[in-house]
């Protein structure tokens, strides 16, 4: 046992001392290094502020997509859905948030292969080969002004207009004379909050639309033990079942995902 001991003690000290070997660079690894660093012009080498704008720009993606697509009002419906059931945790939120994001690729499919259509030659041609510098942000900001337009025609299409007058004359009057004669009502500025709250009044339109059946339901159950004197038994246990038969029945999700689905102007 004492032998088995000191040869894996062995073993492990002469294996440490292969690493630390294997880490210290040769001195013609080290040559391709500094060649390799010495090749690159001083413009593409990275700096702070550009992997900075760079990261910054990544961490904001998500938000982006989620606000800028049809995301928004169809992890909200569900989550009424679900709300309305009665049932708080089935499905959890993984799975609402998994099936708004599939629903959302499924409606944003066309548009995002219009912006990539857009700025295609452009991505193919102008592709820079070293990343995190100053001419990887231009990059992105040329690839992002070239694929902007389908992404615009998609919110003024699934905007209310009224809310693009709404919030076109309230730039308006906030924003600086200097920038009042630039300003039009299908700018980014004025589309975004636009699309956001017109996704979020149509999304709980539809929730009172799915609302009003299962508070039928609800209504019924609780006169009708009320009527028998059944007090202390909780209607929830009696709407319950009869929420998922009712659902069950009509194939409620495959036509709210249909219904989604097709209220959006692609």
């Amino acid at each position: 046992m004492k032998k088995l001991i000191i040869f894996a003690l062995l073993f492990l000290f002469v294996g440490s001392i292969g690493l630390h070997a294997q880490d210290l660079p040769t001195a013609e690894t080290q040559q391709l290094i500094d060649a390799a660093q010495g090749g690159l012009p001083e413009e593409a080498t990275p700096t702070l502020i550009t992997q900075l704008a760079v990261l910054a720009g990544l961490a904001l993606l998500p938000f982006a997509v989620m606000l800028l697509t049809s995301y928004v009002k169809v992890v909200i419906v569900l989550s009424l859905l679900r709300n309305a059931l009665g049932v708080q945790q089935s499905p959890p939120n993984q799975v609402i948030n998994g099936i708004a994001l599939l629903i959302t690729i499924y409606v944003m499919f066309p548009t995002g292969l219009a912006m990539y259509n857009a700025a295609g030659d452009y991505i193919k041609k102008q592709a820079p080969t070293v990343l995190f510098t100053g001419p990887t942000a231009t990059y992105l900001i040329n690839v992002a002004d070239k694929a902007k337009e389908p992404l615009r025609t998609f919110l003024q299409r699934n905007s209310v207009g009224k809310n693009i007058t709404s919030f076109y004359q309230l730039a308006y009057r906030t924003f600086p004379p200097e920038y009042r004669k630039q300003l039009k009502a299908t700018d980014f500025i004025i589309l975004i909050p636009a699309f956001i709250t017109s996704q979020l009044k149509t999304a709980f339109e539809i929730g009172v639309l799915i609302y009003l059946p299962f508070f039928v339901i609800d209504l019924v159950t609780s006169n009708i033990l009320l009527a028998m004197g059944m007090m202390m038994l909780s209607p929830l246990t009696i709407a319950l079942p009869l929420k998922l038969l009712l659902l069950v029945m009509v194939d409620g999700w495959t036509i709210i995902i249909q219904g989604l689905t097709m209220s959006f102007r692609t």
